[in-house]
């Protein structure tokens, strides 16, 4: 409450902003967060007033899967590597400036975002060596070493990096210690319950080189990942069980970007990307009287072309067109063995491709000094086809309109509205039959999944105040066709499908707040606050229920102040309130807790210009994570609840060390 009573009184004081907006663009200087020393560029990402950042979807195609950061005025030519890992990767002294990008503004490719942050790197001549050692501390004692070596030059117009790294990362938090309840007719049953799997492992590399040609901006980059993970639940007690996971990747990609004028002032650009990938999977139960296996193998690719020609009619208006072609494929096989038999699954192994087609085109008009409108159309053509198990092929046409329209109602307060049809893709992987033997079994594939369709109405209303301060709150309402969810298949198993009509609504609240009037220098309260509300016709029974896997709310603050004196900034985050959300299948319905209390905290220091050294402790104050199952005797609709079997287990803390030397 008394946070909240803080927020109320900052947006009262009518105080101008550090930066100035001129036309929606704000411009931070690297000066600008100084004070907190940031090691690289998505440390000033995350000091941007009011901004919220979003590496993207993992979505075929380019259009699709943007996020909302650009550098250099361009989006990276790159989806094996993700955003926050390019970010990282840009040292912050080769950052000249961060422009806040806020509405349609003409000349800006707003990547289908109404907040766009720009990265701009300085231009003249350098060179860097950095070498980041980190290290994890996690369960009973156990350390994970992680390293990257990195270089970064630039002569003249030509800019060149390259990075070999151990990686590291956190993939699941809620391994710990508990216990599982079992009720069923028998009475009730305890065991103690273990879940281990937290740090994802793999080796990295990558390379680039930025240089002129034909007039404009070539650049070229590669990617070479590597993953290993594993993870699984042990049950001791009344006969014990153990369901155990591993899952194995092999990417690669290449991109290619060019950027320049033609014909005078057509500003050109052009891409392909191209990258092929392979996994292996393995999910294991063994208990007295069972023993399953089910083994999944994967390769995949996926090819792209794109060309957008952007022209500015005048200077309050830019319209743009293009075009982008893909090709993609996933060959995909799965096997189920049950007690030494082996269970016939549909859609077991399949083979499918599509091909994809967009064009589309968009205006920005500026009408008058405080009033915008952007707004255009994306026609999508696609063609998926299937063999091995299932032969099908269909096509798909969806027009997709888009109008934002922006009010800066003063220096510091905007509007924006927006309305827009979104149409997901398809998961090839939902296409060949999955499992998860700890929590839902096994489901089959299904060959006649349509993508989903999402009308988008959306206002927002943003206000900067007190210099590094804004908030913005927004309200989105969804009508949904064909959402894509579980649904009956045959044979007593479910799998993806599609359930005709569902509705969704979100109220969010994200931003900072300088804390510097209340006496606290150099602090910032980062509240990051959502509300989902969704209804649909359960497939199984017809009643209306929620939207699975949705989080019915998601409450996150986060405190930082940085202290010049001892070249050092410090801080905790927190979330309040537990959250719960739930999954509805044919036979059971699981609900997955998040119990408070939630706390991590941090400290950066450098001790001199060329080191950074940061420590964070991790769920310093373990959660509970709670998986509850109520599980029937078949289909929900026509048979009696036969067991409710609730896990419960108290996570784990960690401690991650990093050094950053530049040599």
């Amino acid at each position: 409450m008394r946070a909240m009573l803080w927020v109320v009184a900052a947006l009262a004081l009518d105080l101008a902003p550090v930066m100035a907006a001129d036309q929606g663009v704000s411009v931070y200087p690297a000066e600008f967060f100084s004070s907190s020393h940031p090691a690289t560029a998505r440390d000033m990402i995350s000091r941007l007033p009011g901004f919220v950042f979003d590496q993207g979807d993992d979505a075929r195609g380019f259009a699709g899967s943007a996020g909302n950061v650009l550098v250099d005025g361009a989006r990276p030519t790159a989806k094996t590597d993700d955003l926050d890992t390019i970010l990282s990767r840009i040292p912050a002294d080769n950052v000249e400036r961060i422009e806040l990008i806020r509405g349609g503004v003409p000349g800006i490719d707003m990547q289908g975002k109404n907040v766009i942050a720009n990265v701009v790197r300085k231009t003249q001549d350098s060179g860097q060596t950095i070498l980041t050692l980190g290290n994890t501390l996690i369960e009973d004692g156990e350390w994970v070493p992680a390293a990257r070596l990195e270089y970064h030059g630039r002569r003249g117009a030509i800019s060149y990096e390259g990075s070999l790294a151990r990686t590291a990362d956190q993939w699941d938090d809620s391994p710990g210690n508990g216990y599982r309840r079992v009720t069923d007719a028998s009475g009730v049953t305890y065991d103690h319950a273990r879940s281990y799997g937290i740090m994802q492992l793999g080796w990295a590399a990558h390379g680039g080189i930025t240089a002129p040609l034909l007039g404009g901006e070539w650049n070229n980059n590669f990617t070479l990942q590597t993953t290993d993970f594993s993870n699984g639940i042990a049950y001791s007690g009344d006969g014990g069980s153990r369901f155990d996971n591993t899952a194995r990747k092999r990417n690669g990609e290449f991109g290619s970007h060019w950027k320049g004028f033609v014909l005078g002032d057509v500003n050109l650009e052009t891409l392909v990307l191209e990258r092929v990938g392979d996994e292996h999977d393995s999910n294991t139960d063994a208990a007295p009287g069972l023993n399953e296996a089910f083994l999944a193998n994967s390769s995949s690719g996926e090819t792209i072309g794109r060309v957008t020609a952007r022209y500015a009619v005048m200077p309050t208006l830019n319209i743009e067109a293009g075009g982008e072609a893909a090709y993609n494929f996933l060959d995909g096989g799965s096997s189920y063995n049950s007690n030494g038999a082996a269970i016939a699954l549909p859609n077991a192994n399949v083979f499918v491709d599509e091909r994809r087609g967009e064009l589309f085109a968009n205006a920005t008009w500026k009408i008058t000094p405080t009033w915008s409108l952007e707004g255009g159309a994306r026609l999508e053509y696609s063609n998926i086809a299937e063999s091995g198990d299932t032969n099908l092929s269909r096509s798909f046409f969806y027009a997709k309109p888009r109008a934002l329209l922006t009010w800066d109602a003063d220096d510091q307060t905007q509007i924006r509205a927006r309305a827009e049809l979104k149409v997901g893709q398809l998961n090839f992987s939902d296409f060949v039959a999955s499992s998860d033997l700890n929590s839902f079994g096994v489901s089959g594939g299904n060959a006649n999944l349509r993508p989903e369709q999402r009308w988008q109405a959306e206002a927002a209303i943003e206000r900067r105040f007190l210099g590094k301060g804004a908030l913005v709150l927004t309200l989105l309402h969804e009508d949904i066709t064909d959402l894509q969810d579980y649904v009956p298949i045959g044979g007593g198993l479910d799998g993806p499908g599609n359930i005709a009509h569902a509705l969704s609504d979100t109220i969010t609240l994200a931003g900072t707040v300088p804390l510097d009037w209340l006496g606290i220098p150099n602090a910032l309260l980062k509240p990051n606050l959502s509300w989902n509300f969704s209804s649909l016709r359960d497939p199984v029974t017809g009643q209306n229920r929620p939207i699975s896997g949705q989080r019915d709310h998601r409450l996150t603050f986060e405190f930082d102040q940085d202290l010049p004196d001892w070249r050092s900034s410090w801080g905790f985050g927190f979330q309040p309130i537990s959250q719960q959300w739930h999954n509805y299948r044919i036979d059971q319905i699981s609900k997955i807790g998040i119990h408070v209390p939630y706390t991590y905290l941090f400290w950066t220091y450098n001790p001199a210009p060329d080191w950074n050294i940061k420590i964070q402790g991790d769920n310093v104050t373990p959660y509970r994570f709670e998986l509850e199952q109520d599980i029937y005797a078949g289909p929900r609709n026509l048979s009696p609840l036969s067991r409710i079997q609730d896990a419960q287990l108290r996570t784990r803390p960690r401690l991650f060390v990093q050094l950053r030397k530049t040599l």
